[in-house]
């Protein structure tokens, strides 16, 4: 009798522990998306948040700014891809780029959303990729460094 209660036990705790995992694993193949959302200026009309959409969009995802982010997040060897332009190829399925709206300082916002689409178990890379995304945004949007004064045009006090 108590051979079966001990089989018994052991039989609920793997059912148990093989329902968790089935949970788990059903989990890990649900779709995510990772984005990082940039504040449009609150003067702007849609007409030229939409513009500013498409002129991202023709820029973001030429296949200079995407073999960069490939290499850079090492998205090749981590989602085991044939070669280099298949990652790009992926990339390009993947990424969004749209008009969204998010919340600043309890603030409704509209905003530039910038990110991939993946599934839970990418997380980590879709995030990667995204913050690298934004790193081209940035070096596209923001004005030049200002060059530094050489020692001559310095005022002499």
């Amino acid at each position: 009798m108590q051979r079966w209660i001990v089989l018994g036990a052991l039989l609920l705790s793997l059912l148990g522990g093989g329902l968790m995992f089935v949970y788990w694993k059903h989990h890990q193949s649900r779709p995510d998306r990772q984005w990082v959302p940039i504040p449009f200026t609150p003067d702007s009309t849609e007409a030229q948040r939409e513009k500013n959409v498409e002129d991202l969009r023709k820029a973001l995802l030429t296949d200079a700014v995407l073999t960069g982010i490939v290499r850079d997040c090492g998205i090749e060897w981590k989602w085991k891809l044939a070669s280099e332009q298949a990652a790009v190829e992926e990339l390009k399925q993947r990424v969004f780029i749209e008009r969204g709206e998010s919340v600043f300082r309890g603030i409704p916002t509209a905003t530039l959303n910038i990110g991939f689409k993946g599934t839970v178990a990418e997380q980590p890379e879709l995030k990667a990729l995204a913050e690298r995304m934004i790193a081209d945004v940035q070096r596209l949007v923001a004005p030049p460094a200002p060059a530094p004064a050489s020692a001559s045009s310095m005022p002499k006090f």
